[in-house]
């Protein structure tokens, strides 16, 4: 009836809309889970500071190795 160009179609449409519902699914789930929680934490923060810190490094210099 629809030709094999027209089944393919058809599969196509079916596996992005189980895509779509196995996504909206996770979110949903994970969404839950993380309502209370930050985005990033103080430690992950504090790394990025230290990071962007240039005297960081001169500071602990005699703790390497340890």
């Amino acid at each position: 009836m629809y030709g094999f160009i027209g089944m393919l179609f058809l599969g196509f449409i079916a596996v992005v809309v189980i895509l779509g519902v196995v996504g909206l699914l996770l979110r949903k789930r994970n969404g839950a889970e993380k309502s209370g929680e930050e985005v990033l934490s103080q430690k992950i923060v504090d790394n990025v500071n230290d990071l962007n810190d240039q005297f960081n490094r001169a500071r602990y210099m005699d703790g390497d190795g340890k």
